[in-house]
């Protein structure tokens, strides 16, 4: 916790909050500008706004702000700041997440599959097997279609089954979700791997929701490594972003939809943190057709071990 009265100066500091931000020696009684701290963190305890669930990445840690501001007579006479560390949370909803995820996609496909074995025994029913036959071809080919579009352009295994995933996910909605003819990525170190999975799966869901919230049918993912950085684009024909509300999307707990048991706008916050401890970001603009282009980098990726590279 840290307490900083209206002039700047720090009247109380925890332990607890001198570990988590790096501070040594005496520091009550000494000035908020004065003090050798991350800009992030300074730009929190000096300024006026209250805070409510800010996500800082301050070295490896994950931490939390809130801020409160304290009264005396109406007027505002210092203001208390507690500082949450919830690094270990974060891997627990980043596996949540990809959980969820996983779900949701077996959900739709179990869903998918049975209209298609209904539409089969009907089929077989009216002794129409030469339809039968058709229709199975066609499933096929579809598949092999969804399979081959992205494993051309991505070689990661888990990124890719996962982009298989969305696609019959999204489908089930009645949207295409299509990876750009320019997308390449190679194999990726597992944590790497998991990382941009955590993120493009995020981004991908909120896509999808955006663009069936007014009707839209199409979202595109865009997908690149060039000097151990991957940037990651997704673009839908969603309701776009406010501009008013583009600071906002990122802070935990706001979300264009209504509130449901996992929580209201934790993926987006999940995307920023997850970027930022890679020592990238992530932005969102209008697209030039209308919705919006949310853009990823994560740095400091390492291309795997290719498959029987281990045994030469």
């Amino acid at each position: 916790m840290f307490a900083v009265a209206d002039d700047g100066t720090i009247t109380v500091l925890s332990d607890s909050a001198r570990e988590l931000i790096g501070l040594d020696g005496d520091v009550e009684g000494r000035r908020v500008d004065d003090l050798d701290l991350d800009p992030a963190i300074r730009g929190l305890l000096t300024d006026d706004a209250e805070i409510r669930d800010h996500v800082v990445v301050l070295g490896d840690r994950v931490l939390v702000v809130n801020r409160n501001p304290v009264l005396e007579r109406g007027r505002r006479v210092a203001s208390v700041t507690t500082l949450r560390d919830r690094t270990e949370l974060l891997a627990l909803q980043s596996e949540l997440s990809a959980r969820q995820s996983i779900t949701n996609t077996l959900r739709a496909q179990t869903h998918e599959f049975h209209n298609q074995l209904h539409t089969i025994s009907g089929l077989v029913q009216l002794g129409e097997y030469d339809e039968v036959s058709r229709l199975i071809g066609t499933l096929s080919r579809r598949r092999a279609e969804i399979s081959d579009a992205v494993t051309a352009h991505v070689e990661d295994p888990a990124v890719a089954a996962l982009l298989i995933a969305k696609t019959s996910l999204a489908a089930e909605r009645g949207v295409d979700l299509r990876l750009s003819g320019d997308s390449d990525l190679p194999r990726l170190d597992p944590e790497s791997s998991t990382d941009v999975g955590t993120v493009l799966g995020n981004l991908v869901d909120n896509a999808v929701d955006a663009s069936v919230s007014v009707g839209g049918t199409s979202v595109e993912v865009t997908l690149h490594l060039d000097e151990a950085t991957v940037r990651l684009g997704v673009a839908d024909t969603g309701p776009g972003v406010p501009p008013d509300r583009v600071g906002e999307i990122f802070r935990r707990g706001w979300s264009s939809k209504a509130s449901t048991v996992e929580g209201r706008g934790v993926g987006l916050a999940l995307v920023q943190v997850v970027c930022e401890r890679r020592g990238g970001g992530v932005t969102v603009r209008a697209g030039e057709t209308g919705g919006a282009v949310f853009e990823a980098v994560l740095k400091g990726v390492q291309s795997g071990v290719e498959q029987g590279a281990e045994a030469r």
